[in-house]
């Protein structure tokens, strides 16, 4: 008999409740799970109007200094006005200060139509404050009443957690290690039943030679899935 593949075997089924109780605990019931997500996307919908208002922040900023920028030139083309010597220059002078003017108008145009777009999206959030508040408030009071229904299988958890601490301590280190090393390559099952000499995950046929060394109490890795096989041995 090999008593280190008839402890990792103990182990993995300790380890395999623990990570259903552990599921288990991780799925929402109904009554939850509605609120949550309404309550997700109200979260989502607030990050996005503050996004929104940072974005037009920024642009804000952008047609402010641009409207600075043609302002100055515009005073610059006018203070040049008081210069020009002749006609030619004058209707030049005039020209230019023509393109200022509607640059500025433009600009002038852009920022109020920006000032007014925060001013909406502001006006949004305002709006949805209150009552995603007292969304917020409804989903925490539901999430505290899940958590309290979950005592019983948190307990459970708990147990299987501190069966299985014991258990690895029993178990000799090189053995552990290479079970732990298969149980994360393996999405949790590092152990495989031999079923009618085959793998009972993978369903691979185990050779001959291999059979006779699980029967021996050899540990012996399955060929196909590289799991840990275990024969289960009929009670004498």
């Amino acid at each position: 008999m090999n008593q280190v593949v008839d402890q990792l075997w103990e182990l993995q089924n300790v380890l395999s409740q623990l990570a259903e109780k552990e599921r288990l605990m991780s799925v929402k019931p109904e009554s939850f799970a509605e609120i949550d997500d309404e309550f997700q996307k109200g979260e989502l919908l607030s990050a996005t109007m503050s996004g929104k208002i940072d974005q037009l922040s920024v642009e804000k900023r952008a047609i402010e200094r641009e409207l600075q920028d043609n302002q100055e030139l515009l005073k610059k083309y006018q203070g040049q006005l008081m210069q020009v010597k002749n006609q030619q220059q004058y209707a030049a002078a005039w020209k230019e200060i023509d393109v200022a003017r509607k640059l500025v108008k433009e600009r002038e145009d852009s920022l109020l139509a920006s000032m007014g777009e925060i001013e909406e999206v502001k006006a949004k959030i305002e709006e949805d404050k209150a009552p995603h508040e007292a969304l917020k408030s409804r989903h925490a009071e539901s999430y505290q009443a899940w958590q309290a229904s979950l005592g019983e299988l948190r307990g459970e958890v708990e147990k299987l957690r501190a069966q299985a601490a014991v258990m690895e301590e029993r178990i000799a280190p090189g053995p552990l290690a290479q079970f732990k090393r298969i149980l994360v390559q393996r999405q949790g099952l590092a152990m495989a039943r031999v079923v009618n000499q085959s793998c009972g995950v993978c369903r691979v046929r185990i050779r001959p030679q291999a059979d006779q060394q699980i029967k021996r109490g050899e540990t012996v890795i399955c060929e196909s899935c590289r799991r840990i096989l275990y024969l289960e041995r009929l009670a004498s």
